[in-house]
């Protein structure tokens, strides 16, 4: 009997760990209205885990994401992007954001972040990021935010 439960136990936790872990990023692009800029936004997984150890109830499950946007120059050269992580609860009944977190960047020498913040609601959190333009002669900023939500059967958007 003791031998029975143990293969049962190590049958499980070879089928946990087998579990595929998808890398998959959705990407989406869209210009920006009177500027020669196009915005990328791409979801990926925050952390590539699997939950090796789900609850046995089985109805609650934690997933986190990251949501980006990216500015581009016609080029397609990345100049500044803002970035919020996010991790949700699901149920299947409901979701709900409990923590998220916030990141910007400026690659292109021109551009500089000049702030950011979050904030989360109910199912979705959002990141907002100021960036300045500058050029010999003047400086500009531009203001972008990022939002992610999670459906109550764990689908993020």
């Amino acid at each position: 009997m003791k031998r029975k439960i143990t293969l049962y136990l190590i049958s499980t936790i070879f089928l946990l760990c087998s579990t595929p872990i998808s890398t998959k990023a959705d990407t989406i692009f869209d210009t920006c209205h009177n500027t020669p800029y196009t915005i990328q936004t791409v979801i990926t997984d925050a952390s590539p885990s699997a939950n090796l150890m789900p609850s046995l109830s089985r109805t609650s499950h934690n997933i986190t994401k990251t949501k980006t946007t990216y500015m581009r120059d016609s080029s397609g050269v990345v100049l500044w992007s803002v970035s919020i992580t996010a991790t949700f609860t699901y149920d299947g009944t409901t979701s709900r954001c409990i923590s998220c977190s916030p990141s910007a960047n400026a690659p292109a020498t021109t551009w500089s972040i000049k702030s950011i913040s979050s904030s989360k609601s109910g199912n979705s959190a959002t990141a907002y990021a100021t960036a300045t333009h500058s050029s010999p002669s003047s400086s500009k900023d531009h203001t972008q935010s990022v939002t992610i939500s999670c459906s109550k059967n764990g689908t993020v958007s």
